[in-house]
């Protein structure tokens, strides 16, 4: 299945503003966030790059909605979910 990856702040610089991740059909969020590690050059487990992607700096939306009020890392995924990450935004 194919997800459609949005990324905002410092992010953007090191995944793009948007690109489109394959996956398994069974996959979750958890699958595509250790996808997105290796992109960043520092595959953690639980992180995003500095980001731990359960915690409160990173924002995730799978289509328009909190991951944090469906099941977190462990929602289901579907082909042509657009997931949006937003890392804590600073400037004026």
């Amino acid at each position: 299945m194919k997800i459609k990856v949005r990324a905002f702040g410092e992010l953007m610089a090191i995944l793009g503003n948007e690109l489109i991740v394959e996956l398994q059909d069974d996959a979750k969020l958890l699958d595509l966030f250790r996808r997105l590690a290796e992109k960043t050059g520092r595959p953690r487990k639980g992180f995003l790059g500095r980001y731990d992607v359960t915690g409160p700096d990173l924002v995730t939306l799978l289509n328009g909605r909190n991951i944090r009020t469906l099941k977190k890392l462990e929602t289901p995924l579907k082909d042509g979910d657009v997931v949006t990450l937003f890392p804590p935004l600073v400037g004026g």
